[in-house]
C-alpha cells in the first residue's frame, strides 16, 4: 500500500489561517499613513445663542437651547414663591428669584452641560448647553 503523501502548497487546515494573517496585513496597511486628525462631531441641534431667558413657571424651568460661553441668561419668575437657580457644580452660580421678579447673570465659560436645580423645590432642576458657535476657537 502506498502512503498518502499530502499535497505541496496549502492545505486545508492552514488555509483559513494564511487567509486570517494576509486580512490583517492588508487592514494594517490600510490604516497606515492616515494621518487625517477628525474634529469633535458638532452636537446636533440649533447653534449656540449669545442670550437666552428661562421662565419659570408651574413650578418647571423652562428648557433651554444651547448657548455660548458666558451667554447672557435672564431667568424669570412666574410663580407666587421664591425659586432659585443653582448650580450642581458648588459655587459655578446660585440665584434666588423672589415671586415676579428677574434675575440675569452670565453662563459659565466652560463648554458642557451644567446642570442646575431649585433649593426651594426638590423636583425642580434643568440644564444649560454651553457651546462654542461653529467655527470658533475652543477656550481652554
Amino acid at each position: 500500500m502506498n502512503a498518502a503523501r499530502p499535497a505541496r502548497g496549502w492545505s486545508r487546515p492552514a488555509a483559513p489561517l494564511r487567509l486570517a494573517t494576509i486580512l490583517s496585513l492588508v487592514a494594517v496597511a490600510a490604516s497606515c499613513g492616515n494621518d487625517v486628525v477628525e474634529e469633535p462631531a458638532v452636537p446636533p441641534g440649533p447653534p449656540p445663542i449669545p442670550a437666552v431667558t428661562i421662565t419659570i413657571e408651574n413650578l418647571a424651568y423652562t428648557g433651554t437651547p444651547p448657548i455660548t460661553p458666558g451667554a447672557q441668561i435672564t431667568v424669570v419668575n412666574h410663580d407666587l414663591v421664591m425659586h432659585s437657580v443653582t448650580s450642581k457644580r458648588p459655587g459655578l452660580f446660585d440665584h434666588d428669584i423672589a415671586p415676579g421678579q428677574t434675575v440675569t447673570f452670565r453662563a459659565p465659560v466652560e463648554v458642557g452641560s451644567h446642570p442646575f436645580f431649585c433649593k426651594y423645590h426638590a423636583l425642580m432642576d434643568g440644564w444649560l448647553s454651553v457651546r462654542q458657535p461653529l467655527g470658533s476657537e475652543a477656550i481652554h
